[in-house]
């Protein structure tokens, strides 16, 4: 391949990333509602293809093991909503009741405040300022807690309306995992045969990437939730599963989610009494130190390629363009584009 034809192929590849990322942000909503389905069908084909291809290797026909781990799926679902979820929507009716609670708690906490510097020997002008801007930091942290925690939960609850997205999504997973082999054909078959063996190459690569991080991060966000519940249990802080489940939930965006999930709980915690804010702050503290020590090292770390600095980068980007989604996505993404342009510039040098 001549020099002119390599640098037309590195600037067409540019050109076409920027174009389906920049289509991508334009139509984001309308996409959103599109690709929601596949998106959670991919997600439930990395999670149950391992298992299947298990069963598979058993003698046992791909659809029936496809179709047994369902129904072990919907056991599970079935005996978490009978024994688990009367109690634990029970928990965020009141955890939404004591909104009201907290927002007064801060008010409280800023009268006593402002009483203590009233009541202070300082100069006015001196008394002025710090009244001024612990007023605002008190309103500040009263208002976050209070919008975010009400938006979050308010969100948790409206989840229960996906369970058609649900079903559709379990269908359409059922079919990528039992036609894998169809589709990597009929894709192959639209490519100039010159370009097929790099394109499997890549492909496998992006395959790798993808399952090693749906996989991990949820396997990570399962025990995280569960060390986070039996913390707040022993520290004795109301609504537990709630918040440790929020925050496992929390843990699966890199960097950021870890003190996502903390804050409703520390807040939560503070209402009670300062002491046991401390306490809950040092429990999210000492598993968020056993995460990054042993779990994610063990399970993630090593898969996607990124540096720590370019995960950090594409999960402000995903939060700049696309929000909470953009964050989950951001890493996956990020590693998926990085090995497109690694396997171009191969390709092209």
């Amino acid at each position: 391949m001549s020099t002119k034809k390599r640098v037309a192929l590195a600037i067409i590849t540019v050109l076409l990333l920027s174009a389906l990322i920049l289509f991508f942000y334009t139509f984001k909503k309308e996409l959103g509602k599109i690709l929601t389905p596949f998106i959670m069908a991919i997600v439930i084909a990395y999670l149950v293809s391992p298992v299947a291809g298990a069963m598979e290797r058993k003698k046992i026909p791909r659809s029936a093991a496809i179709i047994f781990i369902y129904l072990l799926f919907m056991l599970a679902a079935i005996t978490t909503v009978i024994f688990i979820m009367p109690e634990l929507i029970k928990n965020i009716k009141d955890l939404m009741g004591t909104i009201p609670e907290i927002t007064e708690g801060y008010r409280s906490l800023f009268n006593s405040v402002s009483s203590f510097i009233i009541s202070s020997g300082w100069p006015e002008d001196i008394k002025s300022a710090i009244f001024s801007e612990v007023q605002n930091s008190v309103l500040m942290a009263q208002n976050y807690v209070a919008d975010k925690l009400k938006d979050f939960l308010a969100g948790f609850v409206e989840t229960v309306g996906i369970f058609l997205d649900v079903i559709l999504s379990m269908v359409i997973a059922y079919y990528f995992i039992k036609d894998a082999e169809a589709f990597k054909e009929g894709a192959l078959s639209l490519l100039p045969r010159r370009w097929r063996n790099g394109m499997v190459d890549t492909a496998r690569e992006i395959n790798v990437i993808l399952a090693g991080f749906i996989q991990g991060q949820l396997l990570v966000a399962v025990i995280i939730g569960v060390l986070e519940t039996i913390g707040l249990l022993i520290v004795n802080v109301k609504y537990a599963v709630v918040l440790g489940f929020i925050g496992g939930l929390a843990n699966i965006i890199p960097y950021f989610g870890p003190f996502i999930g903390a804050v409703p709980a520390v807040a939560i915690a503070f209402m009670e009494s300062p002491a046991k804010a401390l306490w809950t702050a040092v429990v999210f503290t000492i598993i968020q130190q056993i995460d990054n020590s042993f779990i994610s090292p063990k399970i993630i770390e090593g898969r996607l390629g990124l540096h720590p600095v370019s995960t950090i980068a594409a999960v402000l980007a995903g939060a700049q363009f696309f929000g909470i989604v953009g964050m989950l996505f951001a890493v996956p993404v990020a590693a998926v584009i990085k090995v497109i342009i690694k396997r171009s510039i191969e390709a092209i040098v």
